[in-house]
């Protein structure tokens, strides 16, 4: 092959890999991973406070129930990460500050037509009126994602 032939095929195998990736639907990586976060992922940072802010961002192929149980899960492994067993979700810092918590049911908002999802987490030490348990929210979000992938 020649020189520029060689060049035309690595970019061929290149353009189809990229192709390949961001055709479909957004897994469950960190959207800092530089090989897939480009197509979307979870983000976790500390604050404002004693909340956790714990987010999803997808690409158009990703459904909005796929994006609520991405959020939950990586919500609940903060949680437990933080030695906790238990939290409140809150969607709004007004809602935080008004102690609105919010169930499982988090009305996932769309951008462009792409899902996503911010929330602000309260982990507790134990069981509270209205919070979750962060091993049973797990359980649900991890038997979900198994049932459609099998």
């Amino acid at each position: 092959m020649t020189l520029i032939s060689n060049c035309i095929a690595q970019r061929a195998v290149l353009l189809s890999l990229f192709a390949a990736l961001t055709g479909c639907a957004t897994t469950y990586t960190n959207v800092s991973n530089p090989l897939t976060g480009f197509a979307g992922g979870y983000y976790d940072e500390a604050g404002p406070g004693k909340l956790i802010t714990v987010g999803f961002a997808a690409n158009g192929y990703t459904d909005t129930e796929t994006v609520r149980r991405y959020v939950l899960r990586r919500a609940c492994e903060v949680v437990q990460a933080a030695g906790k067993s238990e939290f409140f979700v809150f969607t709004s810092l007004e809602d935080a500050a008004a102690r609105r918590m919010v169930g499982e049911d988090l009305g996932i908002p769309s951008l462009g037509g792409k899902p996503f999802s911010r929330i602000y987490v309260l982990p507790l030490a134990g069981p509270q009126v209205g919070s979750m348990n962060a091993a049973e929210v797990l359980d649900r979000t991890l038997v979900k994602s198994a049932k459609e992938e099998g």
